[in-house]
């Protein structure tokens, strides 16, 4: 009989900053409303445990997010998140502090200009980065942000009928007519999946 060896897959930790702008009435909701579905989506093909670490305190919740230099914001904002992960691996969070299954983001209230409302710091077209920015500002945005982080694409996204024409979390615009699947194109997933499959 031969025996095969299964190994554990580690799991994906997001670390979510909620900006000191973002009013108390939107916290007691925000897991249900902006990652739940985002979670839930993810966990049903990457065949690991997505696990949700809520953070903040000063300087980070109120990190100066707004600006029209997205590029130089999200530089500051991974300095700073770097230091927020040493911060937590020294109370214990047991995490490595550059593993590409960690990924931080900033959540806020609002846009951080016209033109954003959220980005994420990627090295290159086929390297995710660790740090995102997200606002509230939609219920998607988050869970774009974080597919970027994880390898997803835009043009790798969908339109799709679901009673209704609506995007899957890709779709490089917010269109108001269109609704939200709150799911990722099957290149996408197979995109995430790509990504995280030599990172164990």
């Amino acid at each position: 009989m031969t025996l095969i060896e299964q190994t554990q897959k580690k799991d994906l930790i997001i670390i979510a900053v909620i900006h000191s702008d973002v009013p108390e009435s939107t916290r007691k909701t925000i897991y249900a409303d902006y990652f739940r579905p985002f979670v839930t989506e993810l966990e049903s093909f990457i065949e690991r445990k997505v696990c949700v670490v809520f953070a903040g305190g000063e300087p980070y919740c109120n990190f100066d997010y707004k600006g029209e230099d997205v590029t130089g914001t999200l530089q500051r904002w991974q300095t700073l998140g770097y230091k927020l992960l040493h911060e937590m691996n020294e109370e214990g969070l047991n995490t490595e502090v550059y593993s590409a299954l960690t990924k931080i983001i900033l959540v806020t209230r609002d846009k951080l200009n016209d033109a954003h409302a959220g980005v994420a710091l990627n090295w290159s077209s086929n390297r995710a980065g660790q740090f995102a920015i997200a606002s509230l500002t939609g219920y998607q945005v988050v869970g774009h942000e974080m597919g970027h982080l994880l390898g997803a694409k835009h043009e790798d996204s969908e339109v799709q009928f679901n009673g209704w024409i609506a995007d899957t979390y890709m779709a490089p615009t917010n269109d108001k007519f269109k609704a939200n699947t709150y799911t990722f194109s099957h290149a996408n997933r197979q995109n995430i999946k790509s990504y995280l499959a030599d990172k164990d």
